[in-house]
Parts: structure tokens; C-alpha cells; sequence
């Protein structure tokens, strides 16, 4: 049986979950949808169909050195990270709209897709700008060491 490793936003916005898949989430999907009120929803799709599991540190880890390289670790929350290291360790498709989630992914070598939004085209790396001055720094800078002022995302070119 294929797997998937599915994100909050899945399960948030009703989504149907077809038969002949094996459908996972992480704890932090858990807090996410308990935290919306979605507790009964849960409680029935996890009865039925969701299997929780835990990442391994040895996967987390790798997510995050990869986030490092591409930037995209300020973009992703601790649930994100979890949910792509559990993906990368059962070599399951990931299903997210989330673009950064995907992006990583694609670097991983986790098949990904979205749910309801079309996929990424193109993998992005990213940086941080200074909204000063402009200064160009790694992307995991939030305050420039020139002015102090706040770095914001952008896009390497």
C-alpha cells in the first residue's frame, strides 16, 4: 500500500481522502486541527483513515540542514518540518498547497503535489534583504548588522 503525509490545511478544508492509500500526519497536525476546533473531525478520520506518526531526530536533522541551503527554514513551521521529515523517511508522497513546503521537498527528493492549488514549477533558493540599507545576507538573518534594521525574505537570482 502507497503512502501519503498529509498537511493541516488537507484535512482543515475537508478534503476527502479516497480509499487505497495509506493517509499519515504528524502530532503537530494534531495540535494544529485541535487548536481550530476540529477535534471531532479528527477523532472520525483518525478512527477510519489517519495513522499519526513521529519523525525521526535523523530525519528532522536532515530537513533542516536542507532548509539552511535553500533558505527556506524561516518560511517553515516545526509541524512543516516534522511532516517532511516523516515523508522523507517512509519515501511517501507529501500533500501541501504550501509552496515552501514544497520547494524543500523537491530538494529532498520527496514526491510532492498539491491539494488544491497547482504544484510548483520551479525550485526557489532564498536570502535575506536588508529594508534598510539592502544589504544581501543568508536567509536565515532577521537584523542587519549594518543598521538594525529588519531583513525580509527574497528570492535568489
Amino acid at each position: 500500500m502507497k503512502g501519503v503525509v498529509i498537511d493541516t490545511s488537507v484535512l482543515f478544508y475537508g478534503k476527502d481522502l479516497p480509499d487505497g492509500f495509506e493517509w499519515i500526519i504528524t502530532p503537530g497536525v494534531v495540535r494544529e486541527l485541535n487548536k481550530e476546533g476540529m477535534g471531532e473531525r479528527l477523532e472520525f478520520l483518525m478512527a477510519t483513515k489517519l495513522r499519526v506518526l513521529d519523525a525521526s531526530k535523523k530525519a528532522l536533522m536532515k530537513v533542516d540542514e536542507e532548509a539552511e541551503k535553500t533558505g527556506d527554514s524561516r518560511r517553515l513551521s516545526p509541524t512543516d518540518k516534522e511532516l517532511l521529515a516523516v515523508a522523507l523517511e517512509l519515501r511517501y508522497e507529501l500533500m501541501t498547497d504550501d509552496y515552501s513546503m514544497q520547494n524543500l521537498a523537491r530538494m529532498l527528493g520527496v514526491p510532492c503535489r498539491g491539494s488544491e492549488q497547482k504544484g510548483i514549477t520551479q525550485v526557489f533558493e532564498w536570502q535575506a534583504k536588508c529594508r534598510g540599507c539592502g544589504k544581501i545576507f543568508p536567509a536565515d538573518v532577521k537584523v542587519c548588522d549594518i543598521c538594525g534594521s529588519e531583513t525580509k525574505s527574497k528570492r535568489k537570482r
